[in-house]
């Protein structure tokens, strides 16, 4: 830690001179220095087993409170601009409509309810118990800290399990909750800059936000489709194309003032959605690792960079003393986490009820769903993201209030993921929920149904001329083992599995003497080393301790 913090020193010459020129040096310093703790944080976090944004905003923290440190200040619109875009896509793209569709309403009621019911409750407290922020300003902080983030919730739900509707919820939620939140915190921003609109403008600047939002979104996917085929195949290329559409989505929206965030949520969910996603087959498994990478990397930056923006935050926080914002921070984490559990015990049940009075089907979830639900509410980079970019200037001087509610954001973010992140194991398995739902038997039935369409295909070509008689038999044997194995009534005397994998080891071992010896061009080894390890993963799934079709970790 202080050789990063001398580090930090230095990277002041990565601040613009009286020339407005910038030291590159001091760019690439600081680049090493945030790098050096975003990784730090990271192996540490998953060696421990603690939650990941605890570490790394600690490690930002801690480097903050170096001497030497400086604090990093980004323009408010870039952080909105470089973090939420991509981190929306991503969350957007592998959330499925019809998983959507199915949970409509219960998404509907916590997606759009819930956070307006958070943002106008923290606003309510705000204004009565934090000194210095008013019911605008405190709207702002309620929209900033209402959207909830499901990568703690989900780590739990993969280890331990949970049932599916309970995760489709989880996981929809904070997608669209995300949307929600955000499209108020402009609206609130502006009020606070330039104060209440009125009536009719207000519904005016709504309608154009969320249905142009929308809309552009809908016709940036469209474009993409129709794009990516004409496009070359090129793995690179592709990965190029993906990683400008949220970008293409969200600026020329928020240029015509339509909702830059609605219009990337939407593109990534109809592009994530298709029958083939925005990718081909061959760029799918590297633009996945990419987009993981990525995600990785901008929630883990986001985490430091507020860390080491704390001491100033603080300092700048007028006349409050250490007494008055524990008790502001106790405030708005006990409003936010209250009114999550106090609706999921009122809401649902009063829903079910009005259904059954009207004569119409309704599902009914069990207490300890809803108590599971409740205490997924933890918040976290989209969060740190919106608060960041709330501007530093209003129209007459400093935005009201702002280290404040940036203070406030952290405190938020930091109780939920210690609180409620690490007790939500212990809230699954009291409540009989771990374990979640068998799926096997429904993966198995599926690669039946593929190992047969396979066979059956084969039998056509055959059929119809397409293959000589008999030239299908080295594929035919391939399937119907395949079939045999996943199907217990017909397992084989022997698997083949483990011969395989031994033969794929004896195949990289020749590989790399040819490699060696030079016999073999470094192009082509590389090609022949990428076959290799792709057959082994598919191995390695095969064998005990992982299942088939994904990898021994369990991830798809």
């Amino acid at each position: 830690m202080p050789v990063v913090g001398v580090i930090m020193a230095r990277c002041d010459r990565a601040r613009p001179g009286q020339d407005g020129r910038v030291e590159a040096d001091g760019f690439a310093l600081l680049g090493v220095a945030l790098g050096a703790l975003v990784l730090a944080g990271t192996v540490f976090a998953r060696r421990t087993g603690i939650p990941e944004p605890v570490v790394l905003l600690a490690v930002g923290l801690a480097a903050s409170a170096l001497p030497s440190s400086t604090a990093i200040e980004l323009p408010p619109d870039l952080v909105f601009l470089v973090f939420l875009p991509p981190l929306l896509f991503r969350a957007s793209f592998l959330t499925s409509p019809r998983t959507l569709r199915e949970n409509a309403t219960p998404l509907a009621l916590l997606s759009v309810g819930l956070v307006l019911a958070t943002a106008f409750g923290v606003a309510a407290v705000v204004t009565v118990v934090v000194p210095g922020l008013g019911f605008a300003e405190g709207l702002v902080l309620g929209a900033v800290v209402a959207p909830t983030d499901p990568v703690a919730a989900a780590a739990v739900f993969r280890r331990l399990g949970a049932p599916r509707r309970v995760t489709d919820l989880v996981e929809g939620e904070s997608l669209i909750n995300d949307a929600t939140a955000l499209v108020l915190l402009a609206i609130a921003i502006e009020v606070v800059i330039d104060g209440p609109p009125t009536p009719g403008a207000a519904l005016r600047e709504l309608v154009v936000t969320i249905v142009g939002g929308i809309a552009f979104g809908v016709v940036v996917a469209r474009a993409v489709m129709a794009l990516r085929g004409r496009l070359s195949e090129d793995v690179g290329i592709q990965l190029l194309l993906s990683l400008l559409v949220p970008f293409v989505a969200y600026v020329p929206a928020d240029a015509v003032h339509a909702s830059g965030v609605l219009a990337v949520v939407t593109t990534g969910v109809l592009l994530g959605g298709g029958t083939d996603g925005a990718f081909s087959a061959a760029t799918r498994l590297p633009a996945m690792a990419f987009w993981s990478l990525l995600d990785l990397i901008l929630n883990a930056f986001l985490f430091v960079l507020l860390g080491l923006q704390v001491r100033q935050i603080l300092e700048q926080i007028p006349d409050l003393t250490t007494g008055q914002l524990a008790v502001s921070g106790l405030a708005v984490v006990l409003v936010v986490a209250g009114l999550r559990l106090a609706w999921q015990f009122v809401i649902p049940p009063a829903l079910y009820w009005l259904r059954r009075r009207a004569g119409r089907p309704a599902g009914r979830s069990s207490a300890g769903e809803r108590l599971l639900i409740g205490w997924t509410g933890m918040r976290g980079a989209v969060s740190l993201a919106a608060a960041l970019s709330i501007p530093l200037q209003g129209n007459d001087g400093p935005f009201p209030g702002r280290p404040l509610i940036l203070f406030l954001t952290v405190a938020v973010v930091l109780a939920s993921l210690l609180i409620q992140g690490i007790t939500l194991p212990y809230v699954l398995t009291r409540t009989g929920l771990a374990g979640g739902e068998d799926t096997t038997e429904e993966e198995r039935e599926a690669r039946l149904a593929l190992a047969d369409v396979a066979l059956t295909r084969l039998t056509e070509l055959e059929r119809d001329g397409s293959l000589p008689h008999g030239a299908s038999e080295p594929l035919r044997q391939l399937w119907e083992h395949t079939r045999a194995r996943i199907d217990p009534d017909e397992n084989p005397d022997h698997d083949l599995t483990e011969a395989r994998l031994a033969v794929t080891v004896a195949q990289r071992a020749e590989l790399a003497r040819r490699r060696e010896d030079g016999s073999l061009p470094p192009e082509v080894a590389r090609a022949l080393r990428e076959e290799l390890d792709l057959q082994q993963v598919r191995l390695d799934s095969e064998t005990p301790g992982g299942r088939p079709g994904l990898g021994r970790s369990g991830h798809a």
